[in-house]
């Protein structure tokens, strides 16, 4: 199944305070394999002469060229550029994606996909939708090739950044276009003098904050904008039926987020192979505005999905939540958590632990998954300490994500690492919600905090937490 999924200046802020410099690079090589199958010559627009068409293929040796690469265009504001901590994604995928190509325009030289993002500051690695957009397209098409092309950066509007002009020289041009236009100009031309056929596959788009911030007639002015700017980005790459898709804003913070909203509606239903879709179920950092780790894999397998005319993903969810009062006074080393039934299969996506007031976790905290009826060990994360590197909170919990792992209806028990006079206390007799389909047991502990399935009940209420987890159906 499809799963997935500290800059100087604020993310989001007015176009004005946020700058970005482009660098250039030298691309690596890459080969091109050939499907010699007993077909049909290919249309290669020559006469029957025997001589070798542009693409260097011979039009009397009955061998069909190979597909050309699936090139895919990525633009938009900080939600594009990616403000998920890297801890978001499974280990998997927090190295190069070999299958995949990126040419990033914060790079300036084509590589394998990995994280891309102009948030990198202060030892923090973001990531945008661009890793589980390119791992969706490669996985649903794997004899393909694709490649990806990104230009984004983040509190940059439609109206002044992105305005493309009425030419592809026009000098009224935004700085956004017309770096965005640079971009995929060096990128193709490093394709081109490696002798890569390539064509524009399609382009997706994740903007309009900044639009939803400023005026009212900014916001209204949405839908023209975004209409001119997809016929003129189709012009100047010259791609006039390329399909384009709108990930629709999710933003509690600006002024006229609905009116954005409905301008991306209106352009998706009159500009023909334009789709848009909703992210207002995507989780976000607490800053309430940038996708969480959990939420931009969504994001990312959305957007593959929107251009492959599939059903769209569900976001991963937490088991377990408090609704209510509970008790904090305990510390201790202990590896501890609880027993939980379900009875349907899932598939767990992230593992966490409590994180006592959202101040960040003092210390490192393992958490573990296991066969209750077996005790055998099936997955394992590590919560790191704040200060090596920030995760994804969701209500009370901290998370990691893992490699997903399939669940059989049954008993299954979770524990995580605490320690003895940590302000990452655990909690007990909690007053807490269960997802549908999913049963609290009871809880359970280990002495010491050294990983191990733990064996100790309590007969108090809804404890130990102590671990979480978020899944999907």
């Amino acid at each position: 199944m499809l799963l997935f999924l500290l800059a100087a200046c604020s993310p989001d802020a007015p176009p004005a305070e946020c700058a970005c410099n482009l660098d250039t690079g030298v691309p690596d090589d890459t080969d091109t394999a050939v499907d010699d199958t007993d077909t049909a010559e290919p249309d290669t627009g020559e006469d029957d002469t025997g001589v070798e068409d542009t693409a260097g293929h011979d039009t009397d040796t009955g061998v069909t060229p190979p597909t050309p690469l699936q090139v895919y265009l990525l633009a938009g504001q900080s939600n594009m550029d990616g403000y998920a901590y890297v801890s978001g994604l499974p280990p998997s995928l927090q190295v190069a994606q070999r299958d995949v190509r990126l040419y990033w325009s914060g790079n300036g030289a084509w590589t394998d996909l990995m994280p891309a993002s102009f948030g990198i500051t202060y030892g923090i690695e973001y990531f945008g939708p661009e890793i589980t957009f390119g791992r969706a397209l490669a996985d649903a098409d794997p004899t393909g090739s694709h490649a990806l092309i990104k230009h984004a950066v983040g509190g940059t509007d439609l109206a002044t950044y992105w305005y493309p002009g009425t030419s592809r020289t026009d000098p009224s041009q935004g700085d956004g276009y017309r770096a965005f236009l640079t971009t995929i100009d060096l990128a193709l031309a490093d394709l081109d003098a490696e002798s890569t056929d390539w064509e524009i596959a399609g382009m997706i788009w994740m903007q309009g904050e900044s639009d939803a911030y400023t005026t009212l007639e900014q916001a209204e002015a949405y839908e023209g904008n975004l209409t001119a700017f997809i016929a003129r980005v189709r012009e100047d790459v010259a791609a006039p039926d390329m399909p384009f898709s709108i990930g629709k804003i999710h933003c509690p913070t600006c002024v006229y987020p609905d009116v954005v909203r409905a301008g991306q509606d209106a352009v998706a239903a009159s500009v023909p192979n334009v789709v848009a879709f909703d992210t207002v179920d995507l989780p976000v950092n607490t800053d309430g505005i940038h996708y969480d780790g959990s939420g931009m894999r969504t994001l990312g397998v959305r957007f593959a999905q929107s251009l492959l005319d599939v059903p769209l993903s569900k976001t991963p969810s937490p088991v377990f939540g408090l609704i209510g009062s509970f008790s904090a006074d305990y510390t201790g080393n202990f590896f501890l958590g609880y027993t939980f039934e379900v009875d349907r299969p899932i598939t767990v996506t992230d593992l966490g632990t409590l994180d006592y007031g959202l101040t960040g976790m003092a210390y490192a905290s393992e958490v573990a998954i296991y066969d209750t009826a077996s005790g055998s060990l099936l997955a394992r994360g590590i919560v790191p300490a704040w200060y090596t590197q920030p995760t994804a909170p969701w209500n009370n919990w901290r998370y990691v994500a893992i490699e997903p792992l399939d669940l059989e209806p049954g008993a299954y028990t979770i524990a995580s690492q605490v320690f003895n006079g940590s302000e990452d206390r655990y909690i007990y007799a909690a007053d807490m919600a269960a997802a549908e389909g999913f049963t609290w047991v009871e809880g359970l502990h280990k002495d010491g905090a050294t990983v191990g399935m733990p064996v100790y009940p309590t007969s108090m209420a809804a404890s130990w937490f102590g671990p979480n987890l978020l899944y999907l159906e």
